[in-house]
C-alpha cells in the first residue's frame, strides 16, 4: 500500500542522496545569494530541468521551499506530486469503527498533563509543514511552567543563539521558515535554554548496510543529549525532531535516537508524533483513522484518541496527534493564526497588486539575514497577514523580490506610516 510507504519516504534525509544534492544545492545556492528574497530559490527549482529520475528530490526540494514562503497549497501539492503515479491505483479509506471505540481530547491539553509526569518529551515534525512549529509554540509556556527548562532543536547551527536571543539565516535550515523562527522567538522571550544536538561528525562509512548512516546520524544525536543532561540537571528537556528520529523502536534495521537515548540514559522519553495523521492535497494519501475523524467528528483542533484512557498511537511512539484538515478553497490557513494569538493584518488599504511580494519583520532587526515573522505573494482577493502584537517593517516586493517600498505597521494602532 503506498499508504504505508508514505513516511518511510519522507524519512528519506536529504543528506545522505546524491541526487537530491542538485536540487537542493541550486535552491541553497540562491537562497545564500539573497536570503530575505524567498522567491529566489524557487524561481531556481521552477527553472531547473529535471529527469524523471530525479523527480522525487526535485518534488522534495520544491516542497521545503514552498514551505519557506508560506505557500501551503503549493507545499502540500509537490509533497503528493512524489507520488502522483501511484495516486491512480489508491481509494479513499475512512474507519468509521474507529471513531465509534475512541473518545477524542484536545491534543495540547493531554500532552502538557502527561509532560508533567516525565523527565524527557519528545516530538517530531514533518519538515515541510509549518503548522506542527504553530501546535508546538502553543504549548511552549505550559511546558515551562511542567519543569521545562531546555530545547533541543534539529538542524541548528548557531551556537550563539541564547545570546542573541533572535534567529536569522544562518541560525538553521529549517529557521528560515517564519513560524519555525517564531516559535524560537517564543522560546526565548519565555526562558527556555535552546540545545544544539545535530552532529558535526560525518559518517564513517564502517558499516555496508543501507541503514549504517542513519544509525550513525541517530547515536551521535542521542549522545549529544545525553552528555547535555548529565552537565545540565535543572529542568526538563524537550527534545523537538524529524520524522522517526524520536521512534523507540523499528522493524528495519534503523535504530533511532530515542532508542539510543534511553539506552544511553536509561530514561524512556515520552513520545508523540505528528507526522502520520495529516491531510494531504490528495486525499487518497490520508491515512483511513484521519479520514474517519474529520469526516464524522468534524475536529477544528489537534486531538488525541483515547481508548480505555490509554493514548492510541501508530508506530514506535507513545501518543499520535491527529491534525484537523487547513486546506482553504480561499484565504490563508487557519494554523497561521497560532490559535488567535496573531491578529489578521489586512493589506487592502496598500492597494497591492496580484504576485506582488509582501514581508513583516520585526522593527530593530538589521536587513540581509533577517528572516520574515509572515509573507505572502499576493493574489486579487483579500490579502491578510498574521502577526503577534508588535511594530513591523513591511516592505513591498515585485515578483522577483526587488523593494518596491517600505511601510511601518503596528499590530496595537493599525496605523501605517510611509518610511
Amino acid at each position: 500500500m503506498l499508504k504505508n510507504s508514505l513516511l518511510v519516504t519522507s524519512l528519506l534525509c536529504l543528506y545522505s542522496f546524491s541526487r537530491a544534492q542538485n536540487a537542493f544545492s541550486v535552491a541553497q545556492k540562491a537562497a545564500d545569494k539573497q536570503p530575505e528574497n524567498y522567491l529566489a530559490p524557487i524561481k531556481a527549482l521552477h527553472d531547473m530541468k529535471v529527469d524523471k529520475a530525479d523527480s522525487d528530490f526535485y518534488y522534495q526540494a520544491m516542497m521545503t521551499y514552498y514551505s519557506f514562503l508560506g505557500d501551503y497549497r503549493k507545499t502540500m501539492y509537490y509533497s503528493d506530486s512524489r507520488f502522483k503515479d501511484e495516486i491512480k491505483k489508491e481509494k479513499i479509506d475512512c474507519d468509521t469503527a474507529f471513531v465509534k471505540s475512541h473518545r477524542f481530547v484536545n491534543a495540547a491539553q493531554y500532552i502538557i498533563t502527561q509532560a508533567k509526569q516525565q523527565q524527557v518529551v519528545m516530538i517530531n515534525e514533518a519538515h515541510h509543514i509549518a503548522y506542527h512549529r504553530a501546535f508546538v509554540l502553543l504549548m511552549l509556556k505550559d511546558f515551562y511552567k511542567a519543569g521545562y527548562r531546555y530545547l533541543a532543536l534539529e538542524t541548528l547551527d548557531d551556537s550563539l543563539i541564547n545570546q542573541k536571543k533572535y534567529p536569522d539565516y544562518h541560525t538553521g535550515y529549517y529557521t528560515s521558515e517564519p513560524l519555525y523562527s517564531e516559535m524560537l522567538l517564543e522560546t526565548m522571550k519565555i526562558g527556555f535554554k535552546i540545545v544544539q544536538y545535530e552532529p558535526v561528525q560525518d559518517c564513517d562509512n564502517k558499516g555496508n548496510d543501507s541503514n549504517y548512516c542513519n544509525r550513525f546520524r541517530d547515536s551521535l544525536m542521542a549522545i549529544n543529549l545525553t552528555r547535555f543532561l548529565k552537565r545540565n540537571t535543572k529542568g526538563k528537556l524537550l527534545v523537538y525532531a524529524g520524522y522517526g528520529h524520536i521512534y523507540e523502536g523499528d522493524n528495519t534495521g534503523w535504530k533511532r535516537m530515542a532508542e539510543y537515548f534511553t539506552q544511553f540514559t536509561k530514561i524512556d522519553p515520552f513520545t508523540i508524533d505528528l507526522t502520520q495523521q495529516i491531510e494531504h492535497y490528495y486525499p487518497q494519501l490520508e491515512n483511513k483513522e484521519f479520514t474517519a475523524v474529520n469526516k464524522l467528528k468534524r475536529i477544528k483542533e489537534p486531538v488525541i484518541a483515547l481508548q480505555n484512557n490509554q493514548p492510541w498511537h501508530k508506530g514506535f511512539v507513545d501518543a499520535t496527534v491527529i491534525f484537523p484538515r487547513y486546506l482553504a478553497k480561499t484565504g490563508r490557513p487557519s494554523f497561521y493564526n497560532i490559535n488567535g494569538s496573531r491578529e489578521l493584518y489586512n493589506l487592502n488599504a496598500l492597494h497591492l497588486k496580484p504576485g506582488q511580494f509582501v514581508q513583516a519583520f520585526y522593527i530593530g532587526e538589521k536587513s540581509g539575514n533577517r528572516v520574515p515573522a509572515d509573507q505572502l505573494v499576493t493574489n486579487k482577493q483579500n490579502n491578510s497577514l498574521c502577526l503577534f502584537n508588535g511594530d513591523y517593517s513591511l516592505e513591498i516586493k515585485d515578483n522577483k523580490g526587488r523593494l518596491i517600498r517600505k511601510t511601518i505597521i503596528s499590530t496595537r494602532a493599525r496605523a501605517t506610516n510611509k518610511l
